[in-house]
């Protein structure tokens, strides 16, 4: 995975960039020389950036008996790194607004990466990393690259539209359209603007825990940072059910942390959020229109895979047409197994360029021949009953596919196996407790399940190897 840098090297003009006053705040710190006079002297040359400086001194993260009246007092209370850091954090966010034409939903940005940073911060703090507001300004700038890549193609992400509020799905698309992501950009935006080497670092694996272990230099710090952004899309989404045990996994396999530990960061998070919109005069509770995109996402994201997918195949020679007739299953109303073997290695390939866990799960229907020769012709009945409970039971962007004649296959997004077994013990319970009658009174099917997960124990280096571990899984 590798962005194309030129178009942002060559159009310099048109990227973000940081208010003078920190142009000469950060080559000071990079200099070595910052002293309290020095430091106090630029930040009171920019009235709002001095006043903001004074009201973090006096929040009550720091919760002070007397008042801090001066700049001086406020640079000792905060340290020399911290109030440099904040000041950035503080100009970045007054300064970057949103552009006109813009396809970027700018105050849903805004709102992950301020939660991303308070939660950068705090996972620091309980694991007792010592360069707090390092971490706030590095979670902070974790998704800056986005606004590189909008200044720079101002019409980007606007066939995203409401589906930006997945952000997972914002990676997928940059990756599919320039080859990388905009942790990539945001990287080497950071390099450019002179910031601090392990910020970059943060910024540039924002999306990939894995690149270094917990104990590794720079490690844990690395790993606050990937933490902070998933947190924060957790809160975004609405906080469901499902998504609290994936930020239980993701937060185990990350930083290895308890769930009640992650319990408390959320809770912190919501304490957090009026302080946090006082200080930065950025709206961090769900607006109605950030309430809206993601009621829209919520409704569109299956009809947005088949988009995508068309977009896909219709690059691609000798691509079977995907209308309602071959794209569906005219027993049972899933799709149909020729879209999946369509749909399937796109998905795959997609995710294996972007880091992300996929799981699929077959369910094999064990007594079909059984239930065929009593029900005769009301057999395709029964399928398609079983087919609407089973999707009753799904999350909102899985996908069901008739696979054979008694199995389905399930498509579980951004999924580990501690989830997916999960998810295969609610649809064989909803399968087995699906009544149909007959003349012999009421018929259950008896349901069987396996799991196959690419992307953390498991690499596969196709769909093939992939479907028959989830076969073995199920047979075995």
């Amino acid at each position: 995975m590798a962005i194309d840098l030129s178009p942002f090297a060559d159009n310099t003009a048109r990227l973000p960039s940081i208010p003078r006053v920190m142009t000469k705040i950060v080559e000071l710190a990079r200099s070595g020389d910052v002293d309290i006079q020095s430091l106090s002297v630029l930040i009171a040359s920019d009235p709002a950036l001095a006043a903001k400086t004074l009201q973090f001194a006096n929040s009550p993260m720091y919760a002070n008996e007397q008042k801090i009246e001066t700049l001086r007092r406020a640079i000792v209370l905060l340290g020399l790194d911290t109030t440099v850091n904040l000041a950035l954090s503080f100009s970045l966010t007054s300064s970057l607004k949103e552009q006109s034409h813009s396809g970027l939903h700018y105050p849903l940005l805004w709102r992950r990466s301020l939660l991303a940073a308070a939660a950068a911060r705090e996972l620091g703090r309980s694991l007792k990393e010592r360069a707090l507001e390092e971490l706030f300004l590095a979670g902070l700038l974790q998704d800056i690259g986005m606004i590189a890549i909008d200044r720079l193609y101002p019409d980007f992400y606007t066939d995203l539209r409401s589906d930006q509020v997945f952000h997972q799905r914002v990676r997928e698309y940059e990756i599919e359209r320039i080859g990388g992501d905009h942790a990539e950009a945001g990287a080497w935006l950071c390099k450019h603007w002179g910031l601090a080497a392990r910020t970059t670092l943060a910024v540039a694996t924002s999306h990939r825990p894995a690149t270094f272990a917990q104990s590794d230099v720079d490690g844990q710090f690395v790993r606050c940072v990937c933490l902070s952004g998933i947190a924060a899309d957790y809160i975004i989404l609405g906080e469901p059910v499902d998504a609290r045990k994936q930020l239980y996994l993701q937060a185990q396999r990350v930083l290895s942390m308890a769930p009640t530990q992650v319990d408390d960061l959320i809770a912190f998070l919501h304490e957090q959020i009026p302080e946090m919109e006082s200080l930065f005069d950025i709206k961090l509770t769900e607006s109605a229109s950030q309430s809206e995109l993601l009621e829209q996402a919520n409704e569109t994201l299956a009809e947005l895979n088949l988009q995508n997918l068309k977009k896909s195949r219709a690059q691609t020679r000798n691509a079977v047409p995907l209308d309602n007739e071959n794209r569906l299953d005219s027993v049972s109303g899933a799709f149909s197994r020729e879209f999946m073997n369509g749909y399937l290695p796109d998905d795959f390939n997609l995710a294996c360029r972007a880091g992300r866990a996929l799981s699929i799960l077959l369910l094999e229907i064990k007594n079909i021949k059984n239930l065929r020769k009593i029900l005769g012709d009301e057999i395709d009945a029964f399928l398609s009953a079983q087919f609407k409970v089973l999707k009753s039971k799904l999350r909102a962007g899985d996908m069901v596919f008739r696979y054979n004649d008694n199995s389905f296959l399930f498509l579980l997004h951004d999924t580990l196996e501690d989830e997916a077994a999960q998810i295969a013990l609610r649809l064989a319970d909803a399968s087995r407790t699906l009544a149909v009658q007959s003349r012999k009174g009421p018929l259950f099917a008896e349901p069987a399940t396996g799991i196959a997960t690419h992307g953390n124990k498991s690499e596969f280096k196709n769909v093939d190897e992939w479907i028959d571990e989830a076969n073995a899984a199920l047979h075995g």
